[in-house]
């Protein structure tokens, strides 16, 4: 279903610029990504399943897959954070289905529910989280919601260390790929939410009106 992961990393239109040192970093992102792009298979073949689908529905989409990887640092803080501070504000990713791996550390993801009311998402060891983006969401005519979702900033007096790292993956389909509602999540009792999107001009439309928005704040 997938292409060679190795195409990710080079070639004239994304060319990778690694650091000298660690020397171990380039081999271990590498494989890393090989492991996230089966694992994004294998979700996506589960997500057809649970969407009434057959196994394969999804491939056409992913048969060239949007994946890309954000590697995140939260450094011990040893001053205390201002009253509402976060580390990372509210809000929905884009995509499809979002592949997050994190550290059972203070100041963790945070969820909210449909009615508004803030949970922290706990981690279960050797696991992952998985968020549904609104690109997804719209595909399945709402079926799928996208949660809102945050990171915490606790003060250090109450946790002691504040570090922790989170590894988080952003996958969907091919960015030319135009989205509609999926033919199982529609009926005569529940039509199309949503007029068809192409998915990499919706992407883009999502990150330039949440650049402009953190511009002007």
């Amino acid at each position: 279903m997938f292409p060679n992961p190795h195409r990710h990393f080079g070639g004239p239109q994304g060319a990778m610029i690694w650091p000298r040192e660690p020397t171990e970093l380039q081999p271990r992102v590498e494989a890393w990504t090989r492991a996230i792009v089966s694992l994004s298979g294998s979700l996506t073949r589960l997500s057809a399943l649970a969407l009434d689908l057959s196994e394969d529905y999804f491939e056409p989409w992913y048969s060239d897959p949007s994946i890309a990887l954000r590697f995140v640092n939260y450094p011990d803080q040893v001053d205390p954070p201002a009253p509402g501070q976060l580390r990372y504000g509210a809000h929905h990713d884009y995509g499809g289905l979002t592949i997050l791996r994190h550290e059972r550390a203070p100041g963790g993801l945070e969820i909210c529910s449909a009615d508004g009311i803030w949970g922290e998402a706990g981690v279960v060891p050797e696991s992952f989280v998985i968020n549904v983006g609104e690109l997804l969401s719209r595909w399945t005519n709402g079926r799928w919601r996208s949660t809102l979702h945050r990171v915490s900033n606790p003060d250090r007096s109450l946790t002691g260390s504040t570090a922790r790292l989170s590894m988080v993956a952003f996958t969907g389909p091919n960015e030319n790929s135009t989205i509609a509602a999926l033919p199982s999540c529609v009926g005569a009792d529940r039509p199309p939410q949503f007029d068809p999107v192409v998915a990499g001009a919706f992407i883009r439309a999502k990150l330039t009106a949440s650049m402009d928005l953190s511009a002007r704040t």
